[in-house]
C-alpha cells in the first residue's frame, strides 16, 4: 500500500511540474468568417511541417497548448488571411492571450508582454519615419539640400533610439528565447 501511494504521489508531482511549463496560447479572432477555419503556430527559426501546430477556430476562438518554448508566429490559414496580421509570440510556460485581428495583440507572459511593447515601439517608429521620409522627399523635390540633411539625421537619430531601446529590452532578459531575437534584430541593423 506505501508504494502504490508513494508511486501515486510521484505521479501527480511529476504531471504538477510539467503543467508548470506549458505555454497556453489562447486566442480570439474578431471576423466571425473565420470560424471553421485553420490557425497555425509555426516555429520562426524552423519552419518546417514538422513543427508547425494547428487548430480550428470555434466560436471565433481557438487555443494552442505547448511544453517547448521557441519564438512561433501564428497565421490564420493564407486562404483566409486577409485582413488579418500574423503575430509573434513566445511559448514561453504560463497563459498567453493573443487577439488575431487586422492589427494582432498578445500579453501574459514577461516575454510576450515585452514583445508587444516592441512590436508597439516598431509602429511607431514605421509611422515617424514614414512621416520623415515624406519630408526628406519634398526638400530632395524642391532641391533644399540643408534641410534635406537635416531631416536625413533626424531619421538615424530615430532608427538609432529605436535600436538602443531594443538592446536595451533583451539585456533587461539577459538570456532566453527573446533576448536572443532581440539581439538578431540589433546584430541585423548595425551590419547594415
Amino acid at each position: 500500500m506505501k508504494n502504490i501511494l508513494a508511486i501515486l504521489l510521484g505521479l501527480i508531482i511529476v504531471v504538477g511540474c510539467d503543467n508548470g511549463r506549458k505555454s497556453l496560447i489562447l486566442g480570439t479572432v474578431n471576423n466571425s468568417d473565420l470560424n471553421g477555419k485553420w490557425i497555425f503556430l509555426v516555429p520562426v527559426f524552423y519552419e518546417d511541417s514538422l513543427g508547425v501546430d494547428s487548430v480550428v477556430i470555434e466560436n471565433n476562438k481557438f487555443y494552442f497548448e505547448r511544453n517547448e518554448e521557441f519564438l512561433a508566429d501564428i497565421r490564420v490559414d493564407y486562404h483566409y488571411r486577409q485582413n488579418t496580421e500574423n503575430l509573434l509570440v513566445v511559448t514561453e510556460p504560463g497563459t498567453i492571450n493573443v487577439k488575431i485581428d487586422t492589427v494582432s495583440y498578445g500579453c501574459g507572459t514577461p516575454q510576450n508582454d515585452s514583445l508587444q511593447v516592441w512590436k508597439d515601439l516598431i509602429i511607431k517608429l514605421k509611422a515617424e519615419l514614414n512621416k520623415t521620409r515624406s519630408d526628406l522627399n519634398y526638400f530632395v523635390r524642391v532641391g533644399d539640400t540643408a534641410n534635406a540633411l537635416i531631416v536625413k539625421r533626424h531619421m538615424e537619430v530615430v532608427n538609432e533610439k529605436f535600436q538602443n531601446r531594443t538592446k536595451n529590452m533583451a539585456e533587461n532578459f539577459g538570456s532566453g528565447t527573446l533576448y536572443e531575437f532581440l539581439m538578431q534584430r540589433v546584430t541585423k541593423q548595425n551590419q547594415k
